[in-house]
């Protein structure tokens, strides 16, 4: 059983290295943030919605409002994350942007009780005080640059706010939803959403480098096709707040990968803010964390969709 369970934490610590390299590929990529984020989900949604197409011949499930409403909701979650958390990369650094995202365990765990009906330990707003602090920290830092990297900032905040709403919408639906019914609706659905926003802002579908092509290629491959999907087949057996926790990684690796390949090194005040966001998130999680890893997850629960 033990086995079993570790399954699903090798494929969420998959998922977690793959959207790492998400920051590192969005700020090689020189095109508007809403026609990143639309390339990436076209070209992540083209394999598995055909994949869908064809597991929903040869297995139909059923198709119900009460099923296909909250994933046509998680993919335009999805797509409102991709597009304000991309748009804060090109206005703000890599560590603040990131950093700042991993904020969305805290949004988890304030709403999931309403949502998911999940107990929140008291202890939590005392970890928010803390994670705030180290936002306002990494604000207050940014307010000699001008008004471009304060926007940045909320916008990061705004993508962590949109994705802690996917999770929770995803945490919903998986445990009833095979894995690649629900990627292959919630992307579709993403990248119309976002294509739809590139049309309305009139942001220019060609005219991009060989080089950003390539990049957001790479973006859809690793970060969305491994990362993303892999994170949302975790869902169906972690618990949210798990597998939100999760994010604790990826500022750590993005920092890492930005250093060594953009030589972008985080400011004394962005340290001690991000310190001081994960700490709260940290503190936030833990007891949750504890518990659920010392509850087993039935064996059955772990078989492969």
């Amino acid at each position: 059983m033990g086995t079993q369970r570790w399954q699903a934490y090798v494929v969420l610590g998959i998922g977690v290295s793959a959207v790492s390299w998400a920051a590192i590929l969005v700020r090689e990529a020189q095109a508007p943030a809403l026609v990143i984020a639309a390339y990436r989900l076209v070209l992540a949604a083209l394999p598995v919605g055909a994949l869908a197409l064809y597991q929903q011949r040869r297995k139909p499930e059923p198709v119900s409002r009460a099923t296909i409403g909250p994933l046509v909701l998680s993919g335009a979650l999805l797509a409102a994350h991709f597009g304000f958390w991309i748009a804060s990369l090109q206005r703000t650094s890599v560590v603040t942007a990131v950093v700042l995202m991993a904020m969305q365990p805290l949004i988890v765990g304030l709403f999931s009780p309403l949502l998911l009906r999940e107990p929140v330990a008291r202890r939590i707003w005392f970890a928010l005080a803390v994670a705030l602090a180290g936002t306002a920290t990494m604000t207050v830092a940014h307010i000699e640059e001008g008004l471009g990297t304060i926007t940045g900032d909320l916008f990061a905040v705004l993508g962590g706010f949109f994705a802690a709403c996917y999770l929770m919408v995803g945490r919903s639906m998986r445990p009833g939803t095979s894995w690649l019914r629900y990627v292959g609706v919630v992307y579709p659905v993403a990248a119309i959403v976002l294509f739809a926003s590139v049309l309305i802002a009139r942001d220019p579908l060609t005219g991009y480098s060989t080089k950003t092509l390539v990049m957001i290629a790479l973006m859809a491959l690793g970060p969305q096709l491994i990362g993303h999907s892999s994170i949302n087949w975790a869902l169906g057996f972690l618990p949210v707040m798990i597998v939100a926790m999760s994010i604790l990684v990826e500022p750590v690796g993005a920092t890492i990968l930005a250093a060594l390949i953009l030589n972008e090194r985080p400011s004394p005040a962005e340290l001690a803010g991000g310190v001081l966001v994960l700490i709260g998130v940290y503190l936030a999680l833990r007891p949750e964390r504890e518990e659920s890893l010392l509850t087993e997850l039935p064996a059955a629960e772990l078989a492969v969709d």
